[in-house]
């Protein structure tokens, strides 16, 4: 776990949850799971028959978002499932059978409460929620970065990269709303902005980071600090998925959230031209110390709230 610095392995170790995202045909796909860090990769679980399962049996890559206190680290990687029912995890699971041990300790005792959770709650446990419906995954950790309200802080290993921004900004309120299709509780739970996870695919994959949200009647934006999300490398188009939640402290059944797929314009105040205080203002509303924004034009929203969840398409 050398590679790692402190700072990192401090967010990664004291973080409750984890933004993981997938590729899929419709965009990254970006959910909280609860995780550890064990040997230097992430572990985590996800039901067999999970779009991230699926999307990770196709492309291994992903990518991911950790946060503790006012950091917050993000990481790509490569996904290894291990998985007693599928054959051709097997030799994997022999030959990494001491790490996949220790792993596993460790990501129990680190989620005791999730796991006291579900003894709570047995009687209602959909199968896919319990160990026999679930793979145990670990991403071997290929490159992260420290972040912070600022920016960048840290990176290690191959990031670069740029924002490749539009040059002209419209505000526009037309369209569906982007969560109009929520179901009413799920609705009241995110509410209208805040904090979210930014999942963004550019010219060497999936990235997610550490965004601030806000819904404005047809129109969704997120806002952030030009250097955080120049770790995509992507523009001025770019697929996206917004992910935002309201976690319980120990309870999946408690868990609410809900997903935006869809394409992302990419606006920097550097670069933008035409409508540039139309800009200013949206990120005065959004975030403040901002200095990018992208605006989601949504076409698939997930959500879930407990052991219940549903999509629709949207825009």
């Amino acid at each position: 776990m050398s590679f790692l610095s402190t700072a990192v392995q401090d967010v990664l170790e004291e973080g409750e949850f984890c933004s993981v995202a997938g590729l899929t045909p419709r965009g990254p796909h970006c959910t909280p799971l609860v995780f550890t860090l064990s040997a230097g990769r992430v572990w985590l679980t996800t039901s067999r028959r999970s779009v991230k399962a699926r999307a990770w049996s196709v492309d291994p890559s992903t990518a991911g978002l950790v946060r503790h206190g006012d950091l917050a680290v993000t990481f790509s990687g490569t996904v290894r499932t291990f998985d007693l029912l599928d054959r051709r995890t097997w030799g994997a699971t022999v030959a990494e059978g001491p790490l996949l041990a220790r792993a596993s300790v460790k990501f129990s005792r680190k989620n005791a409460r999730f796991f006291a959770g579900y003894a709570a709650d047995a009687k209602q446990v959909p199968f896919a929620w319990t160990p026999p419906g679930r793979v145990f995954v670990g991403i071997d950790v290929e490159r992260t970065a420290l972040l912070d309200e600022d920016g960048v802080q840290e990176g290690w290993n191959r990031w670069g990269g740029d924002v490749t921004s539009h040059d002209a900004f419209r505000v526009s309120k037309k369209g569906e709303p982007a969560f109009g299709k929520l179901p009413f509780d799920v609705r009241g739970a995110v509410g209208d902005g805040g904090d979210g996870a930014l999942a963004i695919v550019g010219s060497r994959g999936p990235v997610v980071v550490p965004t601030r949200w806000l819904v404005d009647g047809g129109a969704l934006y997120a806002a952030l600090p030009i250097e955080t999300l120049a770790l995509a490398d992507a523009g001025p188009e770019a697929p996206v998925a917004l992910t935002v939640d309201r976690a319980s402290a120990w309870r999946a059944r408690e868990m609410v959230g809900a997903m935006v797929q869809g394409m992302g314009s990419l606006f920097t105040l550097r670069a933008v031209g035409g409508g540039g205080r139309s800009m200013k203002a949206v990120l005065k509303a959004v975030d403040p110390r901002a200095d990018a924004l992208v605006r989601i034009a949504p076409s698939r929203l997930v959500w879930w709230h407990g052991w219940s969840s549903g999509s629709a398409s949207v825009g």
